[in-house]
């Protein structure tokens, strides 16, 4: 194979494996929380910390799924409060949120949905699946 063609092919690879990758979560900020639920949105905040290998899992399964299926980012916006920063702090309080790895769902004024412990890749899908839904 011909040096450029490799270069080619190999360019082409790296750019159509980008359109799988889902852009990663927005760092929490009140602002813009209550700008997406203003807009008719949906948010998840998702409590994780960096050092934590099950949040880390839980992250790259929804990683994953947004990538797999666009309409996810198209209704919800995914969040990530830094357990480090966040935990005992009035927002975890508001939301009861005692664990990292935490998910809390937000629509309008109020709390849809909750989970507290490290969800497989197929519940987490499914959870998806029904907000995506308007449910």
């Amino acid at each position: 194979m011909q040096r450029r063609t490799l270069l080619v092919l190999t360019a082409a690879a790296i750019l159509a494996g980008t359109a799988a990758f889902a852009a990663e979560p927005a760092a929490y900020s009140a602002e813009l929380v209550a700008s997406e639920l203003a807009a008719g949105k949906t948010v998840l905040i998702d409590f994780s910390a960096s050092w934590c290998p099950s949040c880390q899992t839980q992250g790259r399964h929804l990683q994953a799924l947004r990538a797999e299926n666009p309409a996810y980012d198209a209704a919800i916006t995914f969040v990530e409060a830094d357990w480090d920063t966040y935990k005992g702090s009035p927002l975890a309080t508001q939301y009861g949120v005692t664990s990292r790895g935490s998910l809390v769902v937000l629509r309008g004024d109020g709390v849809v949905l909750q989970t507290s412990t490290h969800s497989t890749k197929d519940a987490l899908k499914a959870m998806l699946d029904q907000l995506a839904a308007g449910a």
